[in-house]
């Protein structure tokens, strides 16, 4: 268990099989729910956008506030490992402050104390 870990008081939960030595055991999304109420505890700083995250935004009329409304009380759903970025991704779903239906799919690094989103629809 690494250090950032121990001190997030999370399990290394393993979801299915990981089907690579080399790949990381990802966290179920009850871990990483409080993994990400965690980090948002430190600050918006442990935010980053992906460049396409921020092009949907202007498109989808959602902004950072929105994003942190729905990563502190939407439903995180089950892990998915892109090979491109070699990094497990959680869609979180939940509503924007207006109320409207909002799905972030985000990377998730308790080890760097880090929330990158990568898109939102």
């Amino acid at each position: 268990m690494t250090q950032t870990r121990a001190r997030l008081n999370l399990k290394s939960s393993m979801v299915g099989s990981n089907g690579e030595a080399n790949r990381p055991p990802p966290l179920s999304p009850v871990d990483a729910s409080k993994a990400i109420r965690r980090l948002l505890e430190g600050g918006s700083s442990t935010i980053g956008f992906a460049r396409h995250a921020r092009e949907r935004g202007r498109t989808r009329r959602f902004n950072r506030r929105d994003i942190e409304h729905v990563l502190t009380t939407g439903t995180v759903g089950d892990p998915s490992w892109d090979n491109r970025f070699r990094n497990w991704t959680y869609r979180v779903h939940g509503a924007d402050l207006d109320g409207d239906e909002l799905t972030v799919v985000i990377a998730l690094d308790p080890a760097w104390a880090r929330i990158t989103i990568i898109t939102g629809f």
